[in-house]
């Protein structure tokens, strides 16, 4: 029987969002596919001996990736998340309620009840017009479980048997503190500061193959 010898190539790649006269970036995705993609798929091949990949990274994203490392960056997403809850602006938290929930809603959002829960709240359809008033049946604690709901839905759920901050985060599930806004923090700061080094050790031991291209 004839054989048919198959190549992925897993082509990795963000445009450059960051703003090179403001050094803001505009958009967030860098720092989402860090913690939910980037990491766990050379890490799942320790699991497949026979297997071997091929992975093409593209320098825009590796740039961003290295920017993003300590997550000291000027980025509109981050800085709302890290702001106290009670202190959000009105147009702040129309952003929160256009944006935060901008996840897959069965694979990433209703896995979390609380996130489910206020998704539904804002509504699953609604009219640009209508945001203001749906505003205005948020509290102080709906919004700050939304601040951290929406970044740890976009942690991959290989993560979870690696850190413990993530488990504790995931069995509260709400009622969230700002103090919790840290420990999910040290979580982002772990991945993403990994994501370059195990590419790095997966093509050392040949389990991987590594490109790059514009």
């Amino acid at each position: 029987m004839d054989k048919i010898s198959l190549s992925f190539i897993w082509h990795m790649h963000q445009p450059y969002y960051k703003n090179l006269y403001t050094g803001e970036y505009l958009l967030p995705w860098v720092l989402l596919h860090g913690t939910k993609d980037y990491y766990d798929m050379p890490y799942l091949l320790n699991e497949f001996d026979e297997i071997r990949q091929n992975f093409n990274l593209v320098p825009s994203l590796l740039l961003q990736l290295v920017d993003y490392e300590n997550l000291d960056v000027k980025d509109s997403y981050r800085e709302i998340f890290s702001k106290p809850a009670k202190e959000l602006t009105e147009p702040e938290k129309v952003f929160m309620l256009v944006n935060f929930f901008n996840a897959n809603w069965d694979n990433m959002i209703r896995p979390f009840p609380r996130y489910y829960e206020l998704l539904r709240k804002r509504g699953f359809y609604y009219s640009r017009n209508d945001i203001e008033k749906i505003k205005g049946y948020f509290t102080v604690d709906d919004f700050r479980d939304i601040q951290i709901l929406f970044f740890l839905s976009w942690i991959d759920p290989v993560f979870y048997e690696m850190f413990d901050n993530l488990k504790l985060l995931k069995k509260k599930g709400a009622g969230f503190t700002e103090d919790d806004k840290r420990l999910l923090e040290d979580v982002q700061r772990s991945i993403l500061k990994g994501i370059i080094p195990i590419h790095k050790e997966m093509a050392a031991k040949g389990k991987i193959e590594l490109t790059t291209s514009p």
